[in-house]
């Protein structure tokens, strides 16, 4: 088929087959697991899922997915696969329904626990259309798609300090590494592991996911963008390093606000030498050129 015939007939099915995804706060138990949805046991968290599914309806899709539920987490492979891609997931979806169970209105919004955890970075920056439920599952807007609506994107970005652009119109890569870092840096994870493994696809970087390593992971997902990398801002750190390299800091909150002219080099005289930009991770450590005064 042609080109053109290969688009018209992606679209349909995309049509068609249209899914929302869920963003929200686990609870400390209860949330259906994938093996409670095969028994077809009702945990306290059931109904929020069964919510989740309504509103997915109202949208018109036949199938949504929900973290907690439609991965067999006791399949390394299967596991290791939807944190790869999950990413892509939310960025492809008809609609991503985020509930936040701790908002009444904008007014509070930067106040929900929703913004102090680690996925949900990636749930917020990756899909391009968004509707926010507050508590009790009512509309936080009468909008469609809340990315459209000014005030609930200026509240967000007050909550989290990601420029309106990039809240409507992220794209993943590894620019700007240090302001990436900084989103992630005020939020935490259950699994120390999962402060690398939820940034990948923010990245747009590869690397293999193993539970077990602890903080290990941050130090190899640190060395997945600086094979891509060259900007030195990376290095703008401090506190705890990574025991595996000095170079590196042990978590994304080893990253703080820059200055306005030493976070942008367009705004320094052209006579400034911010040394070679050609960065790499030897045998031997980190290799790069500067300039010691």
């Amino acid at each position: 088929p042609t080109a053109e015939r290969q688009d018209a007939i992606r679209d349909i099915v995309k049509d068609t087959v249209k899914f929302a995804v869920f963003s929200h706060r686990w609870l400390d138990s209860g949330e259906p697991t994938f093996y409670d949805i095969l028994k077809s046991f009702k945990p306290y968290g059931y109904e929020k899922l069964v919510k989740f599914c309504e509103k997915a309806g109202e949208f018109g899709c036949r199938l949504a997915w929900s973290d907690t539920c439609c991965i067999n987490k006791d399949s390394s492979t299967e596991l290791e696969e939807a944190i790869r891609s999950m990413f892509k997931w939310y960025r492809d979806a008809h609609v991503c329904i985020a509930y936040l169970s701790d908002t009444t209105s904008i007014d509070d919004l930067h106040e929900d626990v929703w913004f102090t955890r680690g996925w949900t970075l990636q749930e917020l920056l990756a899909p391009w259309s968004m509707k926010f439920y507050v508590g009790n599952w009512q509309p936080l807007t009468s909008d469609l798609n809340d990315k459209e609506n000014f005030e609930v994107m200026a509240a967000l970005s007050r909550a989290t300090r990601i420029p309106l652009d990039d809240l409507r119109h992220f794209r993943p890569g590894i620019r700007n590494v240090h302001e990436k870092m900084m989103w992630a840096s005020t939020r935490t994870t259950t699994r120390i592991e999962d402060e690398a493994y939820s940034l990948i696809g923010i990245f747009d970087v590869s690397m293999m996911v193993a539970y077990g390593e602890g903080k290990r992971a941050f130090y190899r997902l640190m060395e997945a963008i600086i094979r891509k990398c060259d900007e030195w801002q990376i290095f703008a750190w401090a506190g705890t390093s990574s025991s595996d390299s000095a170079a590196f800091p042990d978590s994304p909150r080893g990253y703080r606000p820059l200055s306005s002219v030493d976070s942008n080099d367009a705004l320094l005289p052209s006579t400034v030498w911010r040394g070679d930009r050609n960065i790499a991770m030897t045998k031997r450590g980190l290799e790069i050129k500067v300039l010691l005064v």
